[in-house]
């Protein structure tokens, strides 16, 4: 006991006099705060994207998308990782500049980690610099909850955007104030002093996934070459559906279901938001259905919540039930086309590209002519 005593005794007091308590509070105070006081002295939102690391998403990429590149966009696929390893974006521009009879403009603007805020801020910035005809998402709310986006700080700061925190709970404000705080050191740093300029995507080493090409290469798509279990290996189905088996909901409504799950406040604040955007910006919304590796016996396309109502928005819903996709591939062929349970690799983005792009391009020549 004494000696317990005697080495607790030895602790020094964190703070030996009332000033450095009041300098430390000071500090801690200005801290908490800094978002707000210094939401005038930010630099320019391009600085956000620049910042990010390739590790956590194609943002460098992103960036040279909305704040380099000038031309209109014919389709952006927008989304987490399932869109970002589950489209061959070259395929598409290929087929739809065919189609056309002159260079079409394809791209993937996707990033890790489920969230509509992503969606939102990141769509808002695009929009915001360059004319885009349709925009292809996928669901976004699985495994999401009331907070903000695991990679907020790299989208969201205090103050940009006004409107952005109407409509959440306390708890997603919370959230995306508390992000911001996060945010900040960078922030101010850009702001201090100018940035380097930004390393061209291309030029960028991408050595966190062996054997993957840079998606600035790819259009921004990401081909994975990992199976769940064994090597993987180069596989193409010989058995193909037929491409009228890919359904739109509005002319084939029995093939899809939906399931009514609830959509927490904080995604469907978002959810709303985005629907506002597209009608400001006249972009056609298409909402795309990713398959899993367990839909094979499934005939209809089930989706968790109806997400025209979910985004209050006019949205063409597009799918393939698992039954013609993958019901006809023996199990280990199936087992060939995914990373996992719920991400293609880059056999399944090929197989599941080729399938659905003859039905995507007539949807977006139809809205064209509208």
């Amino acid at each position: 006991m004494n000696g317990n005593s005697g080495r607790t005794s030895d602790l020094r007091p964190a703070f030996r006099t009332v000033g450095q308590k009041a300098g430390f509070a000071g500090v801690l105070l200005l801290l908490l705060l800094s978002p707000a006081v210094f939401q005038k002295f930010l630099p320019p939102r391009e600085s956000l994207y620049m910042a990010a690391p390739w590790r956590l998403g194609a943002y460098p990429y992103i960036h040279d998308q909305i704040f380099s590149e000038t031309n209109d966009v014919d389709i952006a696929f927008m989304g987490d990782s399932p869109l970002w390893w589950g489209i061959d974006t070259p395929h598409v521009q290929a087929e739809l500049s065919r189609r056309l009879g002159r260079p079409a403009v394809v791209r993937s603007l996707c990033w890790t980690w489920s969230g509509v805020d992503a969606f939102y801020f990141i769509g808002k910035d695009l929009l915001e610099h360059r004319h885009v005809r349709m925009i292809v998402f996928c669901d976004m709310t699985g495994g999401t909850s009331q907070t903000a986006h695991y990679q907020a700080m790299h989208f969201f700061r205090f103050g940009d955007d006004p409107q952005a925190m109407q409509g959440l709970n306390w708890r997603g404000r919370t959230s995306f104030y508390a992000s911001a705080i996060l945010g900040m050191p960078r922030n101010l740093l850009s702001a201090l002093r100018p940035d380097l300029p930004a390393i061209p995507s291309k030029e960028v080493g991408w050595a966190d996934i062996r054997g993957v090409p840079n998606p600035a290469t790819r259009l921004g798509s990401l081909p994975v070459r990992t199976v769940e279990t064994g090597v993987y290996s180069d596989y193409s189905p010989t058995n193909r559906p037929d491409p009228a088996s890919v359904c739109v909901e509005s002319e084939n409504v029995a093939a899809f279901k939906f399931a009514g799950q609830p959509v927490s406040n904080t995604q469907a604040a978002f959810a709303r938001k985005i629907g506002e955007l597209a009608r400001e910006h006249q972009v056609n919304l298409v909402y795309l259905h990713l398959p899993f590796s367990s839909e094979a016996d499934e005939s209809v396309i089930t989706e968790s919540a109806d997400w025209r109502q979910v985004f209050h928005a006019d949205i063409s819903l597009l799918g393939i039930p698992g039954t013609k996709l993958l019901g006809p591939l023996a199990p280990e062929e199936r087992k060939k086309l995914f990373c996992d349970f719920q991400h293609l690799n880059e056999n399944g983005q090929i197989y599941f590209t080729s399938v659905i792009t003859d039905r995507l391009l007539q949807l977006y020549e139809d809205q064209a002519r509208h």
